[in-house]
Parts: structure tokens; sequence; C-alpha cells
């Protein structure tokens, strides 16, 4: 029974075909290629363009596309490949996502991004002589900007049927709504003393920001690529919801790992309000509080780092988060349980849930 699974299923080749990563970066790069050649004559725009295509192109484990390529798989039932609108409507979450690192890595300030220059950084670094960083940042903003645009031009040029279409765009745009409202959260609580931010704020912020976008819209975008009905769609929201929620709360806890000497760290040198941050507080003394305090107002750096990581170790708040992963994939799992999707379709969706345990090399980053 789907209520006694703990452990998924291995995913089938099926379903998480390994040469989908290939297809995917063949069809991004010929459409960026097309764009390129047909909207940038002007040399003064080439250098632009050909960083932020190459940032869409250096790497990333292409999580959103394979999910909706996935739903869509399970929905329509059908064993030979998708057709090639679905592929390329399945890419353009690729552009998106791409849009909102860009400017994700302006607010967060950071340099690196997937072992290399974040893209407003290698903009900086162009030419003989480094840029203006202002300038740099000015062109980091516009090169997101343009992959948003480029997004929806892959989408409304993909070859979908006109009601397919506008679904696609419907779900697109709710999802992008979404994810930039999770964004201003984001950014917004960040000034917020802990003891006034509550569970329930941050879980709102986890799911508008990275769950919908991430999980939730790509598995409903197959879905209703896929002609599932309405019902079916809200329960895969649901679903792709509260993976989507343990999909951030993972990636807060593999961000401790990181070696506090070495790399960028957004979320401690940020003070970002986590939900791991938030439980840390929580489960403190007062004079382990106030010391969180002090270390909230220190300059980053490591030595910021060290003390965080040792209220973060002292506090025990990990292991409780580690323990609500599996407990966001049981509540997952009985979504299912209840939905209107036929028994084996209700598997094979469990099956992509293994994607978001622990260990998994799928999504080794969320942000990749």
């Amino acid at each position: 029974m789907l209520q006694a699974a703990t452990v998924a299923s291995p995913l089938s080749e099926r379903l998480w075909p390994a040469l989908d990563r290939e297809r995917l970066d063949g069809e991004l790069a010929a459409f960026l290629d097309e764009s390129r050649r047909r909207y940038v004559a002007n040399p003064h725009l080439r250098p632009l363009f050909a960083r932020a295509a190459e940032f869409v192109l250096r790497g990333g484990k292409r999580l959103r596309p394979r999910l909706c390529l996935a739903s869509y798989r399970i929905l329509s039932g059908k064993n030979e490949p998708p057709p090639r609108p679905v592929w390329l409507a399945a890419a353009s979450l690729e552009l998106f996502h791409a849009f909102m690192l860009v400017h994700d890595d302006l607010i967060d300030g950071s340099v690196t991004r997937r072992g290399k220059p974040t893209l407003h950084e290698a903009i900086r670094r162009d030419g003989p002589a480094p840029s203006d960083p202002g300038q740099a940042a000015d062109l980091g903003i516009i090169a997101g900007d343009l992959l948003f645009a480029l997004g929806m031009r892959m989408v409304n040029r993909s070859g979908l049927d006109d009601a397919s279409l506008a679904r696609a765009n419907r779900l697109l745009a709710d999802m992008l709504l979404e994810t930039g409202l999770g964004e201003a959260l984001d950014v917004l609580y960040d000034d917020q003393p802990l003891e006034l931010l509550s569970e329930g704020q941050i879980v709102e912020a986890y799911l508008r920001k990275t769950a919908r976008y991430s999980v939730s819209g790509p598995l409903v975008l197959g879905a209703s690529l896929a002609g599932a009905p309405a019902s079916a769609c809200r329960a895969l929201d649901r679903f792709g919801d509260l993976l989507g929620l343990g999909y951030q709360i993972r990636n807060d806890l593999e961000a401790l790992e990181v070696d506090p000497d070495e790399g960028d760290h957004p979320d401690l040198d940020g003070g970002k309000r986590t939900l791991l941050l938030r439980k840390v507080h929580e489960r403190l003394s007062d004079s382990g509080r106030r010391a969180l305090a002090v270390a909230l107002e220190l300059p980053p750096g490591i030595p910021r780092r060290r003390v965080l990581l040792g209220l973060i170790a002292d506090s025990g708040a990990a292991a409780e988060c580690r323990a609500r992963l599996d407990c966001l994939r049981a509540e997952a799992v009985d979504t299912l349980v209840r939905s209107p999707l036929d028994p084996t379709q209700r598997r094979a969706f469990v099956s992509l849930s293994a994607l978001f345990q622990p260990g998994s090399a799928a999504i080794a980053e969320v942000h990749s």
C-alpha cells in the first residue's frame, strides 16, 4: 500500500531517462542560437547575450524540465517519447530558472555559482580590465530580464496547440508571480527579529519562492500538457508543494556541510531567516538566544559563520529539521492516496519522490 511506503522505488528509465538532460541541453542551445541570430546583430549586445547563454548551458541537473516530462509521461500513458512541443515547453522552465538565479545572486551578493563566477561577476570580469561593479550589476539585472523574455518566447514558439498553450501560459504566469512574491518575502524577512517571525510565515515564503516553480509548477505543467483533469492537477499541486518544502529545508541543511572557511555562505553571512534558524532560536535557552542575536549582528565572515554553526549544533535544530523531511514525504504520499489518480499513476509519482530523499544525486543542489 502507498500509505506504508517509506522508501520510494527506484526511478524507472521510462520516467527519468538519462538522455533527457542531453536532449534538453540540445533544445536550449539551438533555441538560444536561433534567438541570437535573429535579435543580437548589434556587436555591443553580443557579449551580454553570450554570457547569458553560457550561464544557462554551463550545467545544472535540469530538474524542473525533467519533472515536467516525467509528469507528462505518467499521465499521458504513452510509451513513445513526448512530442517536440512538450520538450520545448519543458525546456522553457530552465530559462525561467536561470532568470531567477541571476537576480537571486545579485540580491545575495554572490560571486560564484556552480563553481564558476555568477553572471554579474562574469560580466564585471569581461574585457581587458574589470568593469565597474555598478554597471555589471545593472547588466546582470537586464540579463535576467532577457532570460525571462526568452523563456516566454520559447514556450510561445513551442508549437503547442492553442488550448494547451493557453493553459501553459496561465500556469507559468501564476508560478512566476508566486515565485516573485516569495522572493520579496525572503528579502523582507531578513531584517525581522526571529522572535517576530512565525514558522508559518517562513513556510509560506518557502512554498512561494522554491516549491511552486521547482516542483509543483513543473509537475502540474506536465500534467496539463498531457490533458489531465483539474482534480489530478490539484492533487499534484499539493504533492509538489510538500516535496518542494522539503526540498528547501534539505538545501538549508546541506548548506551547513560546506566548509565555513571557503566559498560563498549566503545563508550564514546574510542571516537569512531560514526554518532551520527559526528552530535554532526556538530551542536555545535565553542566554543562547542572546548569543544568537549578537552573532547575527557580527560582520559577515568566517568568525560569524563559526559562531552560528556552533549555536546551530548546540540547539539540535538540524535533527528536528531532518525529521521534518520524513514527515513531509509521508504527507505527500498520503496526498496521492487520496487523489483521483489511478494506482499505476500513484506508484509512478511516489517513485519520483525518491529524488527528494537525502543522498539523491539527481538534486544534489537545490539551485542546480
